[in-house]
């Protein structure tokens, strides 16, 4: 390529990356790009039923919108209004709940009044069933005599009936005294506070809002204990550590590589056109993921940093070309190489653009837009600017060349192919795998401790687990769940599972109602005139008191829902499905303990019974996950296929040589981890295709220069940076950036060592500027 055309390549690629810059600022400015900090992006997109995934949003945005604080402190009632008023000043809480009758909204009396003789607790009527009615009477003749309660009257309801139903569906757990939410624990006694989020769980102004007041509360109150559950206490913490890694990992990365790059250099000048291709590369691929995604995630941030070792890759290679040719050299010796590694890394990468994960998606392709720009930025723009001293480059190339020596051709092709076997059948035999939704938790230990005292006390949890009730009306759904509900039952009274939740507890079946209407009349029947001699009363009352059980209306489903006391069960609702039959769908969560017993109880239930699906959502994204990896595992394969062939067809019998690094390097990951016990997961085979295209470009430039001692340098200084970029990662606290830079150390280590060793034992160069 002459100067002139590549003055106009250079031009044309910086007016692209103008446009780029445009369209990344146009998405900030104009269209509300931002950062994201939902870690929950690294889920995959399950094949579930559109059904299956309209309830898990459902039951899930109550953990979402809402948190829970469990306070403990010596002057507790204090200390719980304290912590409300602080609350309700912050721009984050739209909402506090922390009173008995901040969850009254609206008139039971109104509204469940009328049907009250419909609305028997089972043990009632399992009483009146029985004939045990006499010690109700008793019961009645104390309330009637002392009144208390919402309507306790003689003539509507001498037996109290609508007491009982109201306390048999008002939240269980939690005590109140003078008014505030309690719940005791022994000896120990925590205030309940919920609070209702003014925004989004993932905005990172709720996050800072909430995170202040509590941080405020916290100074005035030393003495007092908050207890913390919610999806914005676990998504601040997630964002905050990867900010703190984005922040120290790139900087150490940086810090190290230039001062790497200023030892072997001695130039500020070259330093900065090899930093050039990276900071071409991270402005390029920020301004269009931003553009195309809409938001960029932290996590993505978190692994661009490690960007930086393969951007300055290309302009190393083409830096020490240059600097051992001098005035000799021509971009054609290195455009060829320098496009193929591009090409082999795009193909690893491509791998990651595939997988139904939103947040390795948005990765993979920020990583393969910084790499071609990487590229253009070194092909086009580093030929026009002044080549680096040759000095300092000559001396650590005569090193490099020297320490491969030692190693170059040590590894003959027979021994290789042994190892390689041995390597295969100890990964075969010996591997395991684990795909445990907890790979994706950034959440601290202090954290995760307090949700599991939240779910221990409450018998609460994230209504990931539950029961999805399908059937062809709402009556019959509603008896198909009371239908279920003795096997539930049975699960919880024998101690297997926690509890559960059913709307059919609130909103009995019509025939239920029916039957606990016979039941009220022969209570009444039996009781009622001596009640009404015990207490006083003239017994002309009693046909009047029995006109009440005259027909009297049911309570539907539809009205308990739209009135303000079924708010909260809304979310176990989801009414007429997609199906073509009309149906109705509703959910029943399964909460707290949950054993091997009762799965086995609740997966029975499910498949005796059609429209009954049991849904597990950690243990389906944790299968979701298994799948994947098995797929990139294929993909590795295919990819790294459709690499040999490239190979072979340029370097024809001498492509072994330029695959064995990256292949011996991902087999000798693979058998470390089987020999020493660790399980792969999918985010290990995510990071062997990273070494797989990292080690192709060392194979590559080798083979394009094999006796030339500058590419030994390049390719030294390369494994260094990558190391440097990905190495560093093995030390995060994020299990999945953990595992990507573990599993990238050791492979890069394999291809450093397995580069020479399968080279052949050609003599030294006859001159360093060859």
């Amino acid at each position: 390529m002459n100067t002139r055309m590549l003055r106009v390549g250079a031009w044309l690629w910086a007016l692209l990356l103008l446009l780029a810059c445009a369209l990344g600022a146009d998405a900030f400015l104009r269209q509300g790009a931002r950062f994201d900090t939902d870690i929950t992006a690294l889920l995959p997109q399950s094949g579930e039923s559109a059904l299956v995934q309209h309830a898990n949003r459902q039951l899930g945005e109550a953990f979402n919108d809402h948190f829970l604080l469990l306070v403990e402190a010596p002057e507790l009632a204090e200390v719980s209004r304290a912590l409300v008023d602080t609350l309700e000043q912050s721009d984050a809480v739209s909402g506090v709940q922390w009173r008995r009758d901040d969850f009254i909204q609206g008139d039971p009396l109104v509204l469940l009044g009328p049907s009250r003789y419909r609305l028997l607790d089972p043990e009632l009527a399992t009483r009146i069933e029985s004939g045990d009615t006499e010690e109700l009477r008793e019961e009645a003749r104390g309330q009637l005599l002392i009144p208390f309660g919402l309507d306790h009257h003689p003539l509507r309801d001498p037996f109290g009936l609508l007491d009982r139903h109201i306390a048999r569906i008002a939240p269980q757990g939690v005590g109140s005294d003078d008014g505030r939410l309690e719940i005791t624990d022994g000896e120990r006694r925590l205030g309940l506070v919920i609070g209702q989020l003014a925004g989004a769980p993932y905005a990172q102004s709720t996050q800072d809002g909430l995170e202040s007041a509590l941080a405020s509360f916290s100074a005035a109150h030393p003495q007092a204990r908050l207890v913390r559950s919610g999806m914005v206490f676990h998504a601040a913490a997630g964002a905050a550590q990867a900010r703190t890694e984005t922040g120290l990992i790139g900087t150490i990365e940086l810090v190290s590589l230039i001062a790497l790059l200023l030892l072997v250099f001695r130039s500020l000048k070259t330093l900065a056109t090899l930093l050039l291709p990276l900071a071409m590369a991270i402005l390029f691929a920020f301004s269009l993921t931003a553009w195309g995604f809409g938001r960029i995630n932290l996590m993505t941030l978190a692994f661009g940093t490690s960007l930086i070792g393969i951007a300055v890759d290309y302009a190393i290679h083409l830096q020490c070309l240059r600097a051992a040719q001098g005035k000799r050299f021509v971009l054609g010796d290195v455009a060829p190489g320098l496009t193929l590694g591009l090409v082999c890394s795009l193909l690893a990468y491509a791998a990651q653009v595939l997988t139904p994960l939103p947040g390795l998606r948005q990765m993979a392709v920020f990583v393969m837009l910084g790499l071609a720009a990487a590229w253009a930025t070194t092909l086009l723009w580093l030929p026009l600017l002044p080549a680096p001293p040759a000095h300092g480059v000559e001396r650590a190339a005569q090193l490099c060349w020297r320490l491969q020596a030692r190693l170059r051709g040590r590894l003959p092709p027979l021994l290789l192919a042994c190892a390689a076997a041995l390597l295969t059948l100890l990964a075969l035999l010996y591997s395991s795998s684990n795909d445990s939704l907890r790979l994706l938790n950034t959440s601290p230990a202090a954290l995760l401790d307090d949700e599991r005292e939240v779910q221990r006390l409450l018998e609460r949890d994230a209504g990931t687990r539950y029961l999805l009730v399908e059937a062809p009306s709402v009556e019959a759904w509603l008896e198909r769940v009371e239908s279920i509900t003795p096997t539930l039952q049975a699960l919880v009274d024998a101690q297997h599972l926690g509890d559960f939740d059913s709307l059919a507890t609130r909103v009995p079946s019509h025939a239920r109602q029916d039957r606990d209407l016979a039941l009220v009349r022969t209570l009444y029947t039996t009781e009622l005139d001596a009640l009404y001699r015990d207490t006083g009363l003239p017994e002309s009352l009693v046909p009047r008191a029995l006109e009440s059980l005259d027909d009297p209306p049911y309570l539907e489903l539809d009205t308990w829902l739209e009135s303000p006391l079924g708010t909260a069960d809304r979310r176990l609702w989801l009414g007429s499905s997609e199906n073509q039959a009309p149906r109705v769908a509703g959910m029943i969560p399964l909460e707290g303990a949950f054993d091997a017993q009762a799965r086995a109880g609740v997966e029975a239930l499910a498949a005796s019974q059609p429209g009954l699906t049991f849904v597990d959502r950690v243990e389906e994204i944790s299968a979701a996950l298994g799948r994947l990896r098995v797929e990139i595992g294929t993909w590795v394969s295919l990819a790294f296929a459709a690499i040999l062939s490239l190979m072979a067809l340029r370097y024809r019998a001498s492509a072994w040589r330029v695959v064995a690094p990256p292949l011996g390097a991902v087999l000798l990951v693979l058998g470390v981890y089987a020999a020493f016990g660790l399980s792969l997961n999918l985010f290990h085979l995510l990071a062997l295709l990273l070494v797989l295209g990292l080690g192709m470009d060392a194979g590559i430039f080798t083979a394009e220069h094999p006796r030339s001692a500058h590419v030994w340098l390049a390719v030294t200084l390369s494994a260094l940076a990558n190391l440097l970029a990905f190495g560093l990662l093995a030390f995060s606290a994020v299990p999945v950036l953990h595992a990507i830079g573990l599993t990238a150390l050791l492979g890069l280590l394999g291809v450093w060592l397995l580069v020479p060793l399968v080279q052949r034992r050609d003599p030294p160069p006859l001159d360093f500027r060859t």
